[in-house]
């Protein structure tokens, strides 16, 4: 297991558990305590975790992931905005095959995709898989896996090998974060699979309200780079766009 795994799997352990000692995770992982050190040394400088007298506690609440239904019902409009502009590029690119996360903001796309086309939905989203259900006109693939209940999607190594066969014209996806740096997710959930999908499409669409403009969250899902189309429903600041348009990253509001 590298570092950044080792880090992954640490700070998950760590939010579940809410406090751990470094001699535990020494043992559940392992390796040294020394070792364990220095992956906290990192995740405290991400600001991910607190540490006092060899223990780790999660630093800040506000960035564990939410579940589905906490983030459906949040800045609904702007999504909403979001979801519009991001269907007529399907309509107008002829777009037939597309893969969307389950990210709220991609659920309020496929509550709009158009009835006078077909189209082949690829998703490991159970919500999107529940949508998409009465839509007739729509081919539905399920990338399966085992079942995360939290964030209502399949997710786990299966699934991401089921994805590196499976391309696509067009990725939609979210992320709870963006900066200059790339997009962030505030959990490990779709991480992979994310980044599988967006490698074997032909164009990359991120939905993200303004909510998310320069902000870095806790685990970098993609660098700038693997974005084609950034879809906002608000003009981010002079500097963020420059920085996109070194990356050539074209930005939709």
């Amino acid at each position: 297991m590298n570092s950044e795994t080792r880090q992954i799997a640490i700070y998950d352990m760590i939010k579940t558990n809410r406090e751990m000692s470094v001699n535990t995770l020494a043992q559940c992982f392992g390796v040294s305590a020394m070792t364990i050190r220095r992956d906290l040394d990192q995740l405290e400088r991400s600001k991910l975790i607190e540490r006092a007298y060899g223990k780790a506690r999660i630093a800040d609440e506000s960035k564990i992931e939410l579940s589905y239904s906490m983030r459906k019902s949040m800045n609904l409009a702007s999504k909403q905005k979001i979801a519009l502009q991001a269907s007529r590029f399907i309509t107008e690119r002829d777009i037939r095959t597309i893969y969307a996360d389950g990210s709220s903001t991609a659920m309020e796309l496929l509550k709009v995709l158009p009835p006078s086309r077909s189209l082949t939905v690829f998703t490991n989203s159970v919500a999107a898989m529940n949508l998409l259900l009465p839509k007739t006109w729509i081919d539905t693939f399920v990338i399966g896996g085992f079942l995360n209940r939290e964030v209502s999607s399949m997710d786990d190594i299966t699934s991401a090998d089921l994805c590196k066969q499976i391309y696509v014209e067009a990725t939609f996806t979210s992320c709870s974060d963006i900066s200059v740096d790339g997009m962030f997710n505030s959990g490990t959930t779709g991480t992979e699979i994310r980044r599988v999908m967006m490698k074997n499409s032909q164009h990359n669409y991120l939905l993200a309200d303004h909510s998310k403009f320069n902000s870095r969250g806790i685990f970098l899902l993609n660098t700038w780079d693997k974005v084609d189309t950034l879809i906002t429903d608000e003009k981010p600041d002079a500097a963020f766009l420059g920085a996109l348009k070194k990356y050539g990253v074209n930005v939709v509001w």
